[in-house]
């Protein structure tokens, strides 16, 4: 069991949730594509690249996340 919100591995996120979803965009302004893609690798169990999408925040048009609305 995992009693931290930090790890030091982060492959161990995989053991608190069966399914895994990584939104990112190609274009983050903040976040590197690169850094985006390196941590969806390690956690997720599917990744969604959003093509165009910013940050994902009301700055980038994303009042909604329309999106993730089809996972839940």
């Amino acid at each position: 069991m995992i009693n931290s919100f930090y790890f030091d591995n982060l492959e161990d996120v995989k053991k608190c949730a069966e399914d895994i979803i990584c939104f990112y965009s190609d274009n983050d302004p903040y976040v590197k594509y690169e850094a985006e893609k390196e941590f969806a690798d390690k956690v997720a169990t599917e990744q969604i690249l959003l093509n165009g999408a910013g940050h994902i925040n009301s700055e980038s048009g994303y009042d909604t996340f329309e999106e993730i609305v089809n996972y839940l």
